[in-house]
């Protein structure tokens, strides 16, 4: 695949509705489906996640309130206004959902289904699979995805998804972006991959399982943040590079664009960027992960303006975590990169094996 053929799925991030859609028009030959929250004023999504927390951090509360109602009333406004024009899939991809009874999941299947016929959206992407074989079952022309929280990871689970749920697009676990010969046997087994390419997490680099069950569990993210070890794992993470997409064409047919609670613009900076290899910028205009906003509090702007893609070494395309105790390339670029007086910052007290 040559960069003029690759399509993206892109975040609607409650900007405002008109322009968004304006700028989705500018670039639809790329962009394979608009990815929105479904305006539920109870957001079953982990977006969510980004309003708790500002009350949790001690914001008013009538403000994050009104806040997130905004967010709301700007998913409805742009599912409407886009109808016909580009495709929407909805994302309902908590890493679990509080069911009481085989009825609460029929009644919460329902009340999608009642949602993709009024909004009139084109399909769904899910983490759980009893919502997802349901919802097939009462909607089988509604197209599914898996989220990657599915967690997708070898072709017996994808067939089953596939034949039980109407699955036709699978978005494996980040870390998979390290195992290209998993990608690759799953492409030749027909099944048509999506993966996300600007989110630079550790989730599986070691603690996909911990930090979704600390959700499931009712604890807040952040007590099992992805972020052990300081500003290196900006450099460890589960992200591609502009650059290093290019590896990645014969087996990925749609890259995923992170970015459902990010400001103004960025989804499209950061699309623009991965359509024409740009390697300039800065690494957290680019990128997004707890770990970034992690450094963004204890470290000058200057100094991370000035650590741009293109400083990121190659040899990072193939390090995988069960190399990092012998490797020491993110110590390496860590030393490089950050101000000596500032390094001791980022290395934690406390480890999570």
């Amino acid at each position: 695949m040559t960069p003029a053929y690759r399509i993206y799925s892109v975040p609607y991030n409650g900007t405002e509705p008109e322009w968004f859609l304006q700028e989705v028009k500018k670039r639809k030959q790329h962009i394979d489906h608009v990815y929105c929250e479904l305006p539920f004023q109870e957001m079953i999504s982990h977006v969510r996640f980004t309003f708790d927390d500002r009350k949790a951090a001690g914001e008013p509360p009538a403000n994050v309130d009104s806040m997130r109602a905004q967010y709301l009333k700007n998913c409805f406004e742009f599912l409407r206004l886009s109808r016909g024009q580009v495709r929407r899939i909805c994302p309902v991809n908590a890493m679990s959902y509080q069911f009481d009874s085989e009825d609460a999941v029929k009644s919460f299947v329902l009340t999608l289904a009642r949602a993709a016929n009024e909004l009139q959206i084109e399909g769904f992407i899910l983490s759980d699979y009893r919502v997802a074989a349901l919802l097939h079952a009462v909607m089988p022309e509604l197209e599914i995805h898996t989220s990657c929280n599915a967690y997708q990871w070898n072709l017996r689970q994808m067939e089953i998804w596939r034949e039980k749920c109407g699955v036709n697009v699978f978005n494996p676990p980040r870390e998979i972006l390290r195992s290209p010969s998993k990608l690759k046997e799953m492409h030749a087994a027909g099944f048509r991959l999506k993966c996300l390419v600007n989110e630079a997490c550790l989730m599986g680099c070691p603690n996909s399982f911990n930090h979704n069950l600390a959700i499931a569990r009712g604890q807040r993210p952040i007590l099992l943040s992805c972020c052990q070890d300081g500003i290196a794992d900006l450099f460890r993470a589960n992200w591609i590079l502009p650059r290093w997409q290019k590896y990645y064409d014969d087996v990925v047919d749609i890259y995923k664009i992170a970015g459902r609670n990010s400001a103004g613009d960025y989804p499209f900076r950061t699309l623009d960027a991965y359509l024409t290899d740009n390697n300039s910028l800065p690494l957290v205009e680019l990128m997004l992960s707890g770990t970034i906003l992690f450094a963004a509090q204890v470290l000058p702007a200057e100094i991370l303006q000035k650590i741009t893609v293109e400083q990121v070494p190659d040899k990072l395309l193939t390090c995988e975590c069960k190399e990092c105790s012998t490797c020491g390339l993110c110590e390496k670029i860590l030393a490089e990169l950050i101000p000596k007086q500032y390094q001791d910052t980022f290395r934690f007290k406390i480890k999570v094996q």
